[in-house]
């Protein structure tokens, strides 16, 4: 089963009780940079809009959407899952001791199928900025590359991710596109023009 089967089912298991498992994740999980290395401290709310690639089925073929607050801060990321609804699904934790869901509103047994090491990766990438990402990554295969305005996450000489535009703290209000080219699908993180950033450290 393709990741991108997965993360639409995923997401579709909670807007609609459909039940997805059996996720297999190649290649394993890239190293976290430090939570203290994050562009800034702050509360972040965003629109997160999974669209499927050409090779997705048609059944998953249109695009899902979550919202999440994540919260930034030296000791911790937290993101708040919710339903455009409304509905709190989860709560992804990732800090000293790992990453982790917390419960939501959903039944437990709706629980997202995905690990949340994988989703902490993918936010990481699209959030952190490139001189902490390439400290997690020393001495390991997983590399990064930023040119010609996108951010590229490779492993062993194979393109995992890009990210479009690199993150910058200077302008926290542009929508970044993370293509994830093992899964078939891209993600959409777009800022929601009612709800801005707070800042939450100098």
């Amino acid at each position: 089963m393709s990741l991108s089967r997965c993360m639409l089912g995923a997401v579709a298991l909670l807007s609609a009780s459909l039940i997805v498992t059996g996720c297999s994740l190649t290649p394993p999980i890239a190293p976290h940079p430090a939570l203290d290395r994050a562009e800034r401290a702050a509360t972040l709310t965003r629109r997160l809009t999974f669209e499927p690639g050409d090779e997705t089925t048609a059944s998953d073929a249109s695009p899902r959407t979550l919202i999440a607050v994540m919260r930034l801060a030296p000791q911790e990321l937290r993101v708040v899952l919710t339903t455009p609804y409304g509905q709190r699904l989860t709560t992804l934790v990732r800090d000293a001791s790992g990453s982790r869901f917390e419960q939501g509103d959903a039944p437990r047994e709706e629980a997202l199928p995905f690990p949340p090491d994988w989703l902490a990766t993918r936010l990481e990438w699209s959030l952190w900025p490139r001189a902490a990402l390439e400290e997690a990554f020393a001495g390991s295969d997983w590399r990064l590359d930023e040119r010609d305005g996108h951010r590229l996450i490779t492993y062993r000489g194979t393109r995992i991710a890009r990210i479009t535009p690199p993150p910058s703290g200077r302008d926290a209000s542009r929508e970044v596109v993370l293509d994830d080219f093992q899964g078939d699908y891209r993600l959409r993180i777009t800022p929601l023009d009612a709800t801005p950033d707070h800042e939450t450290a100098p």
